[in-house]
């Protein structure tokens, strides 16, 4: 008779590696009801805790700094266009009045508005900068890029001075009235030029 064979215990651990156990990963949520082990936690940045995704919200948590650690605010002074801090519930007219009475507060020191140039166009409310303008060569004028092209924006020519160009009577007796004129003929026979 054959004999049966004896029982051999398995080793689980070589047909299945052991679980992964995770409890010392992770960090337990600072909410005093939750204190769930979280793998990825928040770290609040106005009270230094560790939350959930459940909690890290300032609201979630009511975090006692909340708003007020991040919130930079600033009130811009009309006098000297200075920027004055303004905390959390400071009254804006109350710190501007401190600020005025202060004697940081200096009229003189406040730049220039330089305002952008606007283009020429009538009804065209476009600023003009370096990138968006065109000088036109035509009638020397400064406008947009959508009204570049010369009958977009009233193209001329820029009017010439034709009297000191040599151009002719007319249009010398029309520049800037009879006094203009007077002036004109005398210099003319100055000269011993003829100018009616």
């Amino acid at each position: 008779l054959k004999q049966a064979p004896a029982f051999v215990p398995v080793d689980f651990t070589r047909v299945h590696p052991p679980m992964a156990h995770f409890s010392d990963c992770g960090t337990h949520c600072s909410d005093p009801y939750c204190r769930q082990l979280d793998m990825l936690p928040t770290k609040c940045d106005a009270c230094d805790k560790v939350f959930c995704a459940s909690h890290y919200k300032y609201e979630a948590h009511d975090c006692p700094m909340g708003w007020m650690a991040t919130d930079k605010r600033v009130i811009v002074c009309p006098l000297c266009a200075k920027a004055i801090p303004q905390r959390a519930g400071e009254d804006e007219n109350a710190l501007w009045e401190l600020h005025a009475s202060s004697g940081g507060c200096r009229p003189s020191e406040a730049p220039a508005a330089a305002q952008k140039p606007r283009c020429p166009v009538e009804g065209c409310k476009e600023k003009l900068s370096r990138i968006n303008s065109f000088a036109c060569g035509r009638c020397k004028k400064t406008v947009c890029m959508k009204h570049r092209f010369e009958d977009t924006h009233a193209c001329q020519e820029p009017a010439k001075n034709s009297v000191l160009l040599g151009g002719g009577r007319d249009s010398a007796r029309r520049c800037l009235g009879s006094g203009f004129a007077q002036q004109l003929r005398a210099l003319g026979q100055n000269r011993g030029l003829a100018v009616r």
